[in-house]
């Protein structure tokens, strides 16, 4: 762990990330920061997941990234000398956006290895306004947060007052465990394409919602096919056409509703992949996922994939309709996961196949 005090001079924040001897993660990190302050680099590259496609490469532009960092700023209120925690990969958009609001709001950025603990061996009296975390990294910390509190140790966990949660879709027993904890915890919307999230969801507490909030500056609509579209000039004069299919509850709400490639075509009837989990999601205690497989009689079958080795079997009488009933179960030991901690569906399928 180490402190970046980003109103200290740019002198002064270039000393300190070269003059000594760092541990390997930190190299991203500081590369970052030292083609931030060149002058002469007017955009940077950043890499999606390939979570739900082929990976590649996007470069957004130094005043886009700053446009969308206080957005995010403004929104949480974030002010000169609040401490900021670092616990995602610098070499993708998250990390990277983590970075940028630090230096453009003047944070005190804290920066943790991006591990699935990240608060693990963590050692900070203050209290920290913001951080980002991945689902799989809050889950590992709720985890770890429950010893502490048998142990009497110091629950760092609670030190944080704002957390973002981004990288993949919040489970039903995620966001209940949530529940527990005083920070104040938002779901993101967005992707690399949008730098970082355009909408946010508050998960806990007693003003949780359903929904998610626009930032100032997006509008939002549907297409013919009922997916989101979003116009954010501040960000791109490109009109963005997602395959999130959502129902728009205000000029400034949406619910999302699942992905459009992932619309499961059995029998001629489509069924929404994500809507099935949706309805599973409090019946199952371990991750899985619902796919759609080809099938000879109905074109595709809707099928449940389990991460367990054990066996498993569900009445799905009272949760499931007709045609949302999986034909067939799958499972394996362990899912296979992007850098990022989002359910590698493709490749996992595939090594189920092998087996």
């Amino acid at each position: 762990m180490f402190i970046i005090d980003f109103n200290a001079s740019k002198a002064d924040i270039l000393t300190s990330i070269s003059d000594r001897d760092y541990p390997a993660w930190t190299v991203p990190v500081f590369d970052f920061i030292r083609s931030w302050f060149d002058e002469n680099v007017k955009s940077f590259l950043v890499q999606t997941s390939g979570s739900t496609g082929t990976p590649k490469t996007i470069y957004h532009t130094r005043e886009s990234m700053i446009a969308s960092a206080e957005k995010t700023c403004d929104f949480f209120q974030l002010k000169k000398n609040n401490t900021a925690l670092l616990a995602l990969p610098a070499s993708h958009i998250g990390g990277k956006m983590m970075i940028v609001r630090s230096i453009a709001r003047g944070l005190k950025l804290i920066c943790s290895e991006p591990k699935v603990n990240p608060l693990e061996h963590f050692n900070f009296d203050s209290s920290i306004e913001f951080a980002a975390f991945t689902p799989m990294q809050m889950s590992m910390m709720l985890d770890n947060g429950s010893a502490a509190v048998e142990t009497g140790r110091d629950l760092s966990l609670q030190k944080i007052n704002k957390i973002i949660l981004g990288g993949g879709e919040v489970s039903y027993p995620l966001r209940q465990r949530l529940q527990t904890i005083s920070s104040s915890v938002y779901e993101t919307y967005g992707m690399t394409e949008t730098i970082s999230h355009i909408a946010l969801k508050k998960i806990n507490g007693a003003d949780r919602s359903d929904y998610f909030t626009i930032l100032d500056g997006v509008k939002i609509s549907t297409d013919e096919r009922g997916c989101l579209v979003i116009d954010a000039p501040h960000l791109s004069t490109e009109t963005l056409i997602t395959n999130d299919i959502v129902s728009l509850i205000s000029e400034k709400e949406f619910q999302w509703l699942g992905r459009y490639d992932n619309i499961i075509n059995t029998g001629g009837i489509k069924v929404s992949a994500e809507e099935v989990e949706r309805k599973l999601q409090p019946f199952i205690d371990v991750n899985f996922f619902v796919t759609g497989l080809s099938d000879d009689a109905l074109g595709q079958k809707v099928v449940l994939v389990l991460e367990t080795d054990q066996a498993q079997s569900f009445n799905y009488a009272d949760i499931l309709g007709k045609y949302e009933k999986p034909k067939q179960i799958l499972s394996i030991e362990k899912f296979s996961y992007t850098e990022n901690g989002k359910i590698n569906k493709k490749e996992t399928l595939n090594q189920i196949t092998q087996k």
